[in-house]
């Protein structure tokens, strides 16, 4: 990879100048000659132009008493975009087949395709980026991002607004849990975005629990629900001063469970699965509960709930040790892969059984673009599962040393 900066000497002034003050970031994580092709492709296209325009209407969507954007697309995030998408895409290359990829004219024009699909949703997808890394412009990232948002925008306007067109089931409850995954989601976006790892695995810990708990209650009777609010707040009093009530410790001599356990999960005993399961095979804890969901097929996929569980257990910081012997890169994919996965369901919660709304911003559909992203994230998290003493190794660890110092000043 050439280093030499007179490569810039061949761009007119505007572009000199620009690319000086970016080269230091974007050097040795992509080609230079090929960022700055790229970006003049971009920026001459009149798709994009058009873009432009018509996000100036489409983005009377985040009114101001809402959200304050701060900041429209530029020239760096075009090179975010580019450098990202093309990481992403070659990144289970050797250097001579990327090289190949960076000649060929026709992985520019599709590799062009997918920077103009980002820009049409760019305000959105990067409402809560502090703007310093590139990990906000991953496209599984990226697209999962503008979900979230446009979630987050279309809560506020049926529920804050009261533009709900029927009032849907259990919705004091829904309508609490859904503003607490939307936010515990933008909170892993955005400590991978600084990409502070260790703060992720707790978070996203956090979540899997928070997520498991509302796909087991959120179509579930009132009786389950009510019970779940009685033993949370039980939960939380015993946390803080150690007292459980009577009843609860009855109900828990009842089932010959031990008190300070069924404090946290006695609930589950009211969901309609509960009663399928064996003595043997019931227990009041998360892994109880996940036995409870590999039952709920119709939802999920067979075994949802007890992969839910492994996966909460390799988060726990007192044993993730082995689990961050994994690349970052590869960590972060299988992390927002299930990210993405719980998104998708909450969306068809949210637009199928309590409000009525598509996910389209603008022509985009969100959900179309995030399932892409998704199947490209997964060969790509395959073939590192498959390459890891090989070719990847090298390829990541040298990404990773690049984007530790991707840290960019206030545009």
């Amino acid at each position: 990879m050439s280093n030499n900066i007179n490569l810039f000497e061949n761009s007119n002034a505007y572009y000199r100048e620009l690319f000086r003050s970016y080269k230091r970031i974007f050097s040795g994580v992509i080609k230079e000659t090929f960022l700055i092709e790229m970006f003049k492709r971009v920026e001459s296209d009149p798709r994009y132009g058009l873009i432009l325009m018509q996000t100036n209407d489409i983005n009377n969507l985040l009114s101001l008493d809402r959200i304050v954007v701060g900041r429209g697309f530029g020239s760096t995030s075009i090179c975010k975009m580019i450098v990202m998408n093309h990481y992403a895409n070659t990144v289970s290359l050797s250097d001579s087949d990327r090289g190949k990829k960076q000649e060929s004219n026709q992985y520019k024009e599709e590799l062009i395709n997918e920077l103009l699909g980002m820009a049409k949703i760019e305000k959105i997808a990067t409402l809560d980026y502090s703007n310093t890394s590139l990990e906000a412009y991953l496209p599984l990232i990226y697209y999962i991002s503008a979900l979230c948002n446009y979630c987050g925008i279309k809560y506020d306007e049926f529920v804050n607004e009261k533009k709900a067109v029927r009032p849907p089931f259990n919705s004091d409850f829904n309508y609490k849990m859904l503003y607490k995954l939307i936010i515990k989601i933008k909170a892993c976006i955005n400590l991978a975005d600084i990409r502070a790892i260790d703060e992720l695995m707790v978070v996203f810990r956090t979540l899997i629990e928070l997520f498991m708990i509302y796909a087991a209650l959120w179509d579930e009777s009132d009786i389950a629900i009510n019970s779940f609010d009685e033993f949370n707040q039980a939960s939380f009093n015993n946390n803080y001063n150690g007292i459980i009530p009577e009843h609860i410790k009855i109900m828990a001599k009842d089932m010959g469970v031990d008190s300070v356990k069924f404090v946290n999960y006695g609930w589950i005993k009211n969901l309609a699965g509960f009663k399928d399961l064996t003595n043997k095979s019931r227990s009041f804890n998360l892994s109880g509960l996940g036995k409870i969901l590999d039952k709920k097929c119709e939802y999920f996929c067979q075994d949802f709930g007890s992969t839910m569980c492994k996966l909460y257990k390799a988060c726990n910081p007192q044993t993730h040790g082995t689990t961050l012997m994994m690349n970052y890169f590869q960590l972060e994919l299988h992390i927002f892969q299930n990210i993405a996965v719980m998104l998708k369901f909450i969306c068809e919660i949210m637009s199928e059984s309590l409000f009525t709304f598509d996910f389209k911003y603008g022509d985009v559909d969100l959900i179309e673009y995030l399932n892409a992203a998704l199947d490209e994230s997964r060969k790509v998290y395959e073939w590192l599962n498959s390459n890891e003493k090989n070719l990847y190794k090298t390829n990541i660890d040298y990404r990773n040393r690049a984007i530790c110092v991707l840290k960019m000043k206030n545009n």
